[in-house]
């Protein structure tokens, strides 16, 4: 079901956009580093946010077979 969403969600130019928040590590895993954005909350109060793939070592250890939801759980997603 993922593939067929993520074809729906980014198949057509211009199209919509959705934004899905989760406490849940297996549903991460079955997207893409490019598809996952991290919030956090910074020092002054607004959150602040991310993509994962922006993370090296994260796209590295994908690349070797780990899950996102993961690596998440492990805290590799969280700010160091």
């Amino acid at each position: 079901m993922s593939r067929e969403f993520r074809e729906h969600a980014t198949g057509q130019k211009g199209g919509a956009q959705v934004f899905v928040t989760t406490h849940q590590p297996y549903f991460v895993d079955a997207l893409e580093p490019e598809e996952v954005w991290v919030l956090e909350k910074g020092e002054d109060g607004f959150a602040k946010i991310r993509r994962a793939s922006e993370d090296t070592l994260i796209n590295n250890l994908v690349s070797e077979g780990l899950p996102l939801g993961g690596l998440w759980y492990s805290d590799y997603l969280d700010a160091r």
